[in-house]
């Protein structure tokens, strides 16, 4: 301290140490250790505001006034006193966690230079919300939020914080783990998508936090796959529809509905396009409103529904369904989508787009037999027509006219085609025979060549 004064600056710093002790010695000697360099920022003037400041925030906080003390240089040189006395003051009004309060105060430097002074506060505002009821996941969003301020702006970081807050009312865990997943998550889905995401995993967490836990780690997955097929709307739909499986039914369904969905949804994709596959899950969640098990049933035949009736005939299927789910029960309009009860068959014929394979197959292997002279097996396959040379596989329905006839004679052009194949021998040819066959060919030509040249 002599380098910057006299005896007297030296009595003063300890005077100062003395008055700062009345409150706390840890902070009285922690001023000391400082007190040069302090010295050297901003003077001794500088020093005794300081010295001032700390011994406010003593009066509460101890631990905060140390600590702030160590870090007063390099927050001093960044912004200034008046800096100091705000982070002071927002330590004192967020700090209700150590951990949280030790790392907001660490990682002050930092942040400031990342986002300013001004984000900052609003930041540990937000923190301090998090602290109360997980100082772990409040560090983290202090150390992540810059670079989700950069992502996604303050504004979207503050509506998952307020919607993590709200649901830590309910479930901590739930909120505190969606708020960690968040940064994997928060550009990829709505937030609507969050909360229904959340109401799933506490509904699961309330039987099996395990199972919750590993629905939350696998989310980021899932919804990169369901990306492939759309956006964040078809993200949205699917968590919305599993969450009131769970809420309205059984969340055991509602897990398996989830990880079931990119496989359905790659099924329905055959039939159309992401509209499609839109409005299959907004009918489904009509369904729901009446019968959960109806809706879960429906979705799960829906490729096959549209395969053979298209759309249309789906949402015949639902409106037949829901209305035996009101009359009727749950059962039975669950065996009814799956094609279980008698009414189906009846209902389904009238509704059928197309003409089906199965009417047809005895007239084609008739014409078949007369063609080839021998009995071959006719396969339903989704499509298009071929044949493995034993075999000739037609898909399970045509609907490219809506006459039937005219199926029927396209049925037809398809069977010839690939009687053809048979016919004239496409797959006789044996290739294990092929090099004996190039071995005679260069015999004979060898042969000729030979005798030519002689």
């Amino acid at each position: 301290m002599l380098r910057y004064g006299d005896k007297d600056l030296v009595m003063n710093v300890y005077g100062l140490s003395s008055q700062v002790s009345k409150y706390n010695e840890g902070t009285a000697v922690r001023l000391l250790a400082v007190s040069p360099e302090l010295i050297d920022r901003v003077g001794y003037e500088g020093l005794e505001k300081i010295a001032g400041l700390c011994s406010q925030v003593a009066k509460e906080d101890s631990f905060v006034a140390t600590r702030l003390l160590g870090l007063s240089p390099e927050l001093i040189d960044r912004v200034g006193y008046e800096g100091l006395e705000k982070i002071a003051r927002l330590c004192s009004q967020v700090a209700t966690e150590r951990r949280f309060i030790a790392a907001l105060l660490e990682m002050t430097p930092g942040l400031i230079d990342k986002m300013g002074l001004d984000v900052l506060e609003k930041v540990a505002v937000l923190g301090g919300q998090v602290a109360g009821y997980s100082s772990r996941t409040a560090v983290r969003l202090l150390g992540q939020s810059p670079e989700l301020i950069d992502r996604v702006g303050y504004e979207a970081l503050e509506q998952v914080v307020k919607l993590c807050s709200q649901i830590a009312q309910e479930d901590s865990f739930v909120a505190a783990r969606l708020l960690e997943m968040s940064p994997a998550l928060i550009d990829r889905v709505s937030y609507d998508c969050l909360g229904k995401m959340a109401e799933l995993c506490c509904l699961v967490n309330s039987d099996d936090s395990f199972i919750a836990a590993r629905l939350l780690d696998e989310s980021p997955e899932l919804i990169a796959r369901l990306h492939q097929y759309g956006d964040t709307e078809l993200v949205t739909n699917v968590y919305g529809l599993c969450s009131q499986v769970a809420r309205d039914y059984n969340w055991r369904t509602a897990v398996r509905l989830l990880g079931m969905s990119p496989d359905i949804i790659e099924r329905l994709l055959r039939y159309g396009d992401k509209e499609l596959v839109l409005n299959v899950y907004g009918l489904c969640s009509q369904v729901a409103r009446y019968s959960v098990r109806t809706a879960v049933s429906l979705l799960e035949q829906s490729p096959d529904l549209i395969g053979m009736a298209g759309y249309d005939g789906l949402e015949k299927v639902a409106y037949k369904a829901s209305e035996i789910a009101r009359v009727k029960d749950e059962e039975k309009a669950a065996s009814f989508v799956r094609g279980e009860s008698s009414e189906y068959a009846d209902f389904f014929e009238a509704i059928t787009e197309g003409l089906e394979l199965k009417r047809v197959r005895p007239v084609l292997l008739h014409y078949l037999n007369a063609l080839l002279g021998y009995r071959i097996e006719i396969v339903e396959a989704p499509g298009a027509a071929t044949t493995d040379g034993e075999r000739i596989f037609l898909p399970g329905r045509i609907k490219e006219f809506e006459e039937e006839d005219r199926n029927f004679i396209l049925y037809k052009v398809m069977v010839t085609h690939e009687e053809a194949h048979l016919e004239y021998g496409s797959f006789d040819f044996e290739l294990m025979r092929v090099q004996d066959v190039v071995s005679r060919i260069e015999g004979k030509y060898e042969h000729v060549q030979r005798a030519a040249e002689s």
